[in-house]
């Protein structure tokens, strides 16, 4: 009996043994090829696009692709597997280079501040601001803050209905440090909403005693682009005259944006008092202290011809312009852009939504683009550009980098290389390169606030 057990039990097990050495290499290989795609960096914009997504979920999730090749190694140096090994040994030491070279130090902190500032950091807060190591395993976003939901801080100019914004406070046992920071949310001007993927960094914020507010604005085809930034700049102005109730210092405002957010950020912080920008009926100091950009573009005529070039035909083929619609009506019945959004005849945003080609309204191109604002009184300036951006960004910003710095304007780049195009929308509590961001602007907001 013991053997026919035996031999039932050999004949069962072998099968699954089998099943289960062939689904760990395909998790080994898997592993492998994610830390591959961390390394891309197509020439082609359109191959750029198709990777996006699973280049973002392998940054998110490197320390885990990290854990799995070390798996692979170990387990195939065990079973002497040498495909297991091998797999294992690239994987480790792409995902090794990757993880290292997104978290080397910028030297503008050093170049902007002082080779002193960390000197100037106080006991208390160096083990957030100056970790021992380059990167914090988890995002630090307390779950008890407190928050005012769908606040209304003004009207818009175009259509008439109310502003809405969501304002985050620290948690009662935190103390209010007198700053705040304004969120614009990203979403090509045509789509997205307040409260929409970044709790957990509006978490963190307020967990250090900032004030956050996180604005809603009108979209296009709603709205243009000097109407969403004078209502970008109502809701510095409404801050401004209920800081008391808050405990906001109103010179202590920093705006953040990210994409299309991070445009408008950079432009209504460059632009105070200009009359294209500033709200109607009202001529309120809309000036902020700092400004922090994601991935933001600065340069409308750069982007209008990169679409075109990169892009090439497929922009204006009319099978991609139908699917295109079809895909905004879904998004439609989410309520994630306007009702009267429509792709006309091409799918290059930015002479639909600025009303033309740069040889055809010129003006218009340099007015709406942040780059050609630069002045040495702009506030002092936090820009994040991954390397591997398939809008082709990097260039722009370059350019915009080294007009401030010829001004005299005060501005620190952080180039992360491997990184593409919103990379800190997804699961920031564990992304690395994310977290590094996180862990910049935090210094930033420190530094300009305190010292």
């Amino acid at each position: 009996m013991t053997q026919l057990s035996l031999r039932v039990f050999q004949r069962f097990s072998h099968p699954i043994r089998r099943a289960a050495h062939s689904v760990l290499t395909v998790y080994f290989f898997a592993s492998a090829l994610a830390s591959l795609i961390l390394h891309l960096h197509p020439q082609r914009a359109f191959t750029s696009l198709l990777i996006w997504i699973p280049k973002v979920l392998a940054a998110t999730f490197t320390p885990v692709l990290m854990l799995s090749n070390l798996a692979s190694i170990a387990a195939g140096l065990v079973r002497r597997d040498w495909k297991w090994t091998t797999a294992g040994l690239l994987g480790a030491g792409m995902s090794t280079h990757y993880f290292y070279q997104i978290q080397r130090p910028s030297p503008d902190f050093d170049r902007v501040f002082g080779p002193d500032w960390r000197d100037r950091v106080p006991t208390r807060l160096r083990p957030s601001l100056l970790p021992q190591g380059r990167w914090t395993m988890l995002l630090r976003a307390p779950r008890n803050v407190r928050r005012e939901m769908d606040v209304v801080i003004g009207r818009s100019p175009t259509t008439g209905r109310d502003l809405l914004a969501n304002i985050w406070l620290p948690p009662k046992d935190v103390r209010v440090n007198g700053a705040a920071v304004i969120y614009v949310h990203g979403g090509g001007w045509f789509y997205g909403d307040k409260d929409d993927t970044q709790r957990p960094g509006f978490r963190h914020l307020a967990g250090q005693g900032y004030v956050v507010m996180d604005v809603a604005y009108t979209l296009w085809p709603e709205s243009d682009i000097p109407h969403m930034t004078q209502e970008v700049k109502q809701a510095m102005l409404w801050l401004k005259r209920h800081a008391d109730a808050y405990g906001v210092d109103p010179e202590r405002i920093t705006l953040l944006g990210a994409s299309a957010g991070g445009h408008l950020a950079l432009l209504a912080a460059y632009t105070p008092g200009h009359p294209a920008f500033q709200p109607p009926d009202d001529d309120g100091d809309a000036s902020v202290q700092a400004v922090i950009a994601y991935y933001p573009p600065v340069d409308f005529r750069a982007m209008y011809h990169d679409l075109e070039n990169v892009f090439g035909r497929m922009i204006h083929d009319q099978r991609v312009t139908l699917l295109a619609n079809r895909a905004a009506a879904a998004l439609k019945k989410m309520g994630y852009i306007p009702q009267a959004y429509q792709v006309r005849d091409d799918l290059n945003i930015v002479r639909q939504m600025l009303g033309g080609t740069p040889c055809e309204i010129p003006d218009v191109y340099e007015l709406l683009s942040p780059i050609n604002h630069v002045d040495p009184r702009d506030p002092p300036t936090l820009i994040f550009q991954g390397e591997d951006d398939f809008f082709r960004l990097t260039p722009s910003v370059n350019e915009l980098q080294r007009r401030l710095k010829r001004a005299g304007a005060t501005i620190i780049y952080i180039k992360l290389p491997y990184t593409p195009h919103g990379f800190d929308l997804f699961l920031p509590q564990i992304s690395p390169v994310a977290l590094r961001s996180f862990r910049e602007m935090d210094r930033f907001l420190y530094l300009i606030n305190h010292l």
